[in-house]
């Protein structure tokens, strides 16, 4: 199951215009990462619940899936982490299932969370955790079991790791989840405390899309250093990407120069514009000209791109 329900307000204000899980990464939804990975692991159905902007994130998943089709959770009313895979039960059929987060990009292998699954039990994908002093973690016992979840800058007797959103439910906790809507840790804990839930720590790379700023530099990193556009793009002559990207149906205008930004499908970049990290959203437009940097232009006009927040981890 793709978990998609969220409200996307750590995005806002681009999130009012695009959802977060379907913002395009080099051509792809954010979405497709959740995907693939459940493709890797044998999932024989998908399901993905819905809330805000259901149609465009549903059409996200749609592409991303193909050929297979995924099936769909509609929450009116959000369910929570919990009520949202207990309300998709019907959809879902029987036995364990296998859990995505549709805001993140990552590649890893998780060979060791499905080898550690139990009906019985949840076990949590784990990378060795970049920063815990920065952001909240989960305390791994030597034989496996979660510790405790440990708010950022607190003191550990274990190991920490940071979550990454994957999880394998055993068919009993499945069963067993409380009626939506209803979170995730309260599931957790009384799991914990009866010794069934466990982690499985996990290799590869992981990477959050939080807010605009990090967006735009989780797209400059997998763009390497180069500058790409959608084959349904349209370039006028002379225009330099430098670490961009520009998605499909686009305009940039003969002579433009663009420095670590991305141009989301649909938008329109005038002639001569210099833009430097800057994130250009679905149907704005950038005057002929115009010179700017660590901007979000939306159609209702221009502002600056917060900080980034986000965090990063990687294992080998």
């Amino acid at each position: 199951m793709v978990l998609a329900a969220g409200r996307g307000e750590r995005m806002e204000p681009l999130s009012s215009l695009i959802p977060k899980p379907a913002l395009d990464m080099l051509g792809r939804p954010l979405l497709a990462s959740a995907f693939d990975h459940l493709r890797a692991a044998g999932c024989g159905r998908v399901v993905i619940n819905l809330h805000r902007h259901p149609a465009l994130v549903a059409a996200a998943a749609r592409q991303a899936a193909a050929p297979a089709r995924p099936r769909f959770s509609w929450e009116p009313r959000l369910l929570g982490g919990a009520g949202g895979v207990a309300g998709a039960r019907p959809k879902l059929g029987a036995g364990p299932v296998l859990t995505a987060n549709a805001d993140v990009w990552a590649a890893l292998d998780l060979a060791a969370l499905l080898a550690a699954g139990a009906p019985e039990a949840a076990v949590l994908a784990l990378l060795p955790h970049p920063d815990p002093a920065r952001w909240s973690s989960v305390e791994l016992a030597p034989d496996g079991r979660v510790g405790a979840f440990l708010p950022p800058g607190a003191a550990s007797r274990g190991d920490r790791y940071l979550f990454t959103g994957f999880q394998l439910l055993g068919a009993q906790v499945v069963a067993s989840l409380p009626a939506p809507p209803a979170e995730m840790a309260p599931v957790w804990d009384e799991l914990r405390r009866h010794g069934r839930l466990c982690g499985a720590v996990v290799t590869g790379d992981w990477r959050e899309a939080g807010d605009p700023a990090a967006y735009r530099a989780l797209v400059v990193e997998l763009l390497a250093g180069t500058g790409r556009a959608h084959p349904e793009a349209a370039l006028g002559d002379g225009v330099r990407l430098d670490g961009s990207w520009v998605g499909a149906r686009c305009t940039v205008g003969h002579g433009a120069e663009l420095e670590a930004t991305v141009v989301i499908a649909g938008a329109e970049v005038g002639a001569g514009c210099r833009l430097a990290r800057c994130v250009v959203a679905a149907g704005a437009r950038v005057e002929a000209g115009c010179t700017l940097a660590d901007a979000l232009v939306l159609p209702s006009g221009i502002t600056r791109l917060s900080p980034q927040d986000t965090i990063n981890a990687r294992s080998r």
